[in-house]
């Protein structure tokens, strides 16, 4: 079978401001603001890649998660502006499809990414892509680019 097919098959600041009369207390200020932005950064950025994923209610395996993982990251370099913005969307319709009980399927990804289990499919699948041709994973991510979803 075909990488096309069988991929195709598997794809079915705020702003503050103070006035602080004593340096002392400029620095205290400056400290705590600057407390304040790195915690909040922490923060972020923690819920941004820690989010819990239950796939029990998941349309798609990992593996097939991770294979539209890693066309997200082959397939835009190959093509386009306009193709580009095509394949994100149907990138975005496919992962909505994929994990359609999660709010935010991408900080799904971001969070499965950071599991062991999926960074070894992650790891193995993108090996497999990268095993064929470069025409191949053109075609392939020109067809997905075009797709009607």
């Amino acid at each position: 079978m075909s990488m096309k097919k069988l991929m195709t098959s598997l794809l079915s600041n705020t702003v503050l401001s103070s006035s602080v009369s004593s340096s002392a207390g400029k620095l205290a200020l400056s400290a705590v603001i600057g407390s304040v932005a790195l915690i909040g950064s922490t923060l972020a950025q923690a819920a941004q890649t820690t989010i819990p994923v239950d796939l029990s209610r998941a349309t798609a395996t990992k593996h097939e998660i991770a294979v539209l993982q890693v066309l997200s990251e082959v397939c835009p370099p190959m093509l386009n502006r306009q193709q580009r913005q095509n394949f994100q969307k149907t990138y975005n319709q496919q992962l909505k499809q994929m994990l359609p009980s999660i709010d935010n399927p991408k900080a799904a990804i971001r969070y499965l990414s950071t599991q062991q289990d999926y960074r070894t499919i992650l790891s193995s699948m993108r090996n497999w892509t990268l095993s064929y041709s470069r025409d191949e994973n053109l075609a392939l991510c020109t067809d997905l680019a075009s797709a009607d979803f």
